[in-house]
């Protein structure tokens, strides 16, 4: 593996913009838009939002990395015309979900491309996606003699890499610590060739052989129920809807809903849905034309019938109140 060094950071000069970004967000909706999948975000904690995101865009191979200091959750369609490899590049001791199963800093995942992102992604970690146009990923295993690569691997979605993670994780780390310093390196297209000649071998190198170490993720089996309550939720946002309400509409027990919101999402249902209708109101307070709208309206809207606990709810979760969120669009 060659080593990426960038002796000194420097600012940026005559990048092309579609290469090269670098982002930070407060906003979990701006957040979506950047990302290269269409995806929907929600945060899974109370409390203000941030990311820094960072992307290098190399035509056949593109990274992105995103630090997150919330638990998010995100649900969508992948980056077509690639194949998408996700994993947690550096993690806070906590662990991540994704289509049901475990995902640690071990787990490579998320590249069966007939599945939808279904990611729940861990506050103060590093993750990092790397998206491979297909022809270049088989003109590579098959150079290297890797044809069990195949859909069958692929459709499989998990790769257990204890061994060959680290070396890889090095290098990746390597980009991104480039990206964050803007080293002037990354606008040379002779060293953005060398990344791409010298990451594909690594990373499929680093690849399992074994098909028994490809899906050993821990399977959460009340995750279905889950996603039954968050639909439901969702569309029955403007309605009064209390614990007992929910477990009836779903045919299921209070202590069955609550084991698996707090298995999936780390919280009860109850504080699940608050954070969905704080974040509804958010949006529909932003969006809302001058004088087309008022606070106690948009609050009893999604559920908030005392304004003195949803302007608190909505401060701790945003950074400021809700009248200051209206008033910037006058």
């Amino acid at each position: 593996m060659k080593s990426l060094q960038d002796p000194s950071p420097q600012p940026l000069q005559n990048t092309p913009p579609s290469a090269i970004s670098l982002h930070q967000f407060q906003d979990i909706d701006e957040l979506a838009v950047f990302l290269p999948e269409d995806v929907r975000l929600t945060p899974l904690e109370c409390g203000p939002f941030r990311c820094e995101s960072a992307a290098l865009n190399l035509g056949t191979i593109h990274f992105n990395f995103n630090h997150v200091s919330r638990n998010l959750k995100a649900v969508g369609q992948k980056q077509r015309g690639f194949l998408s490899f996700s994993m947690i590049l550096q993690s806070s001791g906590q662990h991540g979900i994704e289509s049901s199963r475990f995902i640690t800093e071990d787990y490579l995942f998320g590249f069966d491309a007939n599945r939808e992102a279904d990611l729940i992604f861990p506050g103060g970690c590093t993750y990092c996606a790397v998206y491979i146009q297909p022809d270049t990923f088989d003109a590579c295993t098959q150079t290297m003699d890797r044809l069990e690569l195949d859909n069958k691997f692929l459709s499989c979605n998990y790769a257990y890499m204890p061994d060959s993670f680290p070396f890889l994780r090095t290098y990746l780390k390597q980009i991104y610590n480039l990206l964050v310093r803007r080293s002037p390196l990354l606008q040379k297209p002779d060293f953005q060739q060398l990344i791409v000649q010298d990451f594909l071998p690594l990373f499929i190198a680093s690849l399992p052989t074994q098909q028994e170490h490809w899906t050993s993720a821990k399977f959460f089996r009340r995750s279905k129920l889950v996603k039954q309550a968050d639909d439901y939720m969702r569309s029955h946002m403007d309605q009064a809807l209390t614990l007992t309400d929910l477990c009836e509409a779903l045919g299921t027990s209070t202590r069955a809903l609550c084991y698996g919101f707090q298995e999936m999402f780390g919280i009860s249902p109850m504080a699940y849905l608050k954070i969905l209708r704080l974040q509804s109101s958010y949006r529909v307070l932003k969006a809302s034309a001058p004088g087309a709208r008022n606070v106690t309206d948009v609050a009893t809207q999604f559920g908030f019938y005392h304004l003195g606990y949803f302007a608190k709810d909505y401060r701790q979760m945003f950074g400021e109140l809700p009248s200051e969120t209206l008033s910037r669009n006058k």
